[in-house]
C-alpha cells in the first residue's frame, strides 16, 4: 500500500517550508507574549500554562517534518534521516559531555532548551553537506 500523497517533490518541499516558517513565526510571537505576561504575578496554573504554550507550535513543526519525510523522494528522505541521525547522536554526545562538566567540573548550568537548537543546527549543517555530496 502506498502511503504517499499525490504531490510533486517541489510542491512538498515548498509546503513543508511554509508550514515550518509559519509555525516558527507563531512560536516567536507566543514566546514574546508569554514572557511579557510572566513578568507579572500569575497563579501557578497560569504560569505553567504560559510556560508550556510555546511548545504547541513545535508540535506542528514535528508533524511537518514527519509529513515531509513521508512524501519526499528517496534521496531527500535518505539525506534528512541520515542528517537527523547524526544530529541526534552529536546532540546526545554534547549533552552528556557538558552534563559531566556541569556536575563534575563546576561548569555553569545550561538550559535543556539549547538541546533543540543544537539538534536543529547540526541537522541543517549536515543536510547541506550531504546534499552537496549527492549533487
Amino acid at each position: 500500500m502506498n502511503n504517499k500523497l499525490p504531490i510533486s517533490p517541489d510542491a512538498a518541499k515548498k509546503r513543508y517550508q511554509w508550514q515550518v516558517l509559519i509555525a516558527m513565526i507563531i512560536y516567536m510571537v507566543v514566546v514574546f507574549i508569554c514572557v511579557k505576561l510572566l513578568k507579572h504575578p500569575q497563579p501557578a496554573a497560569v504560569r505553567i500554562t504560559l510556560a508550556l504554550l510555546p511548545a504547541l507550535p513545535v508540535v506542528w513543526v514535528m508533524w511537518s517534518v514527519i509529513w515531509y519525510l513521508r512524501v519526499a523522494d528517496e534521496l531527500q528522505r535518505r539525506v534528512h534521516l541520515e542528517s537527523l541521525s547524526i544530529a541526534a547522536g552529536a546532540t546526545a554526545f554534547i549533552s552528556l559531555t557538558y552534563g559531566l562538566l556541569e556536575n563534575l567540573a563546576g561548569f555553569p548550568m545550561v538550559s535543556a532548551a539549547w538541546g533543540f537548537v543544537i539538534l536543529d543546527l547540526i541537522w541543517g549543517a549536515t543536510a547541506c553537506i550531504l546534499f552537496r555530496r549527492y549533487k
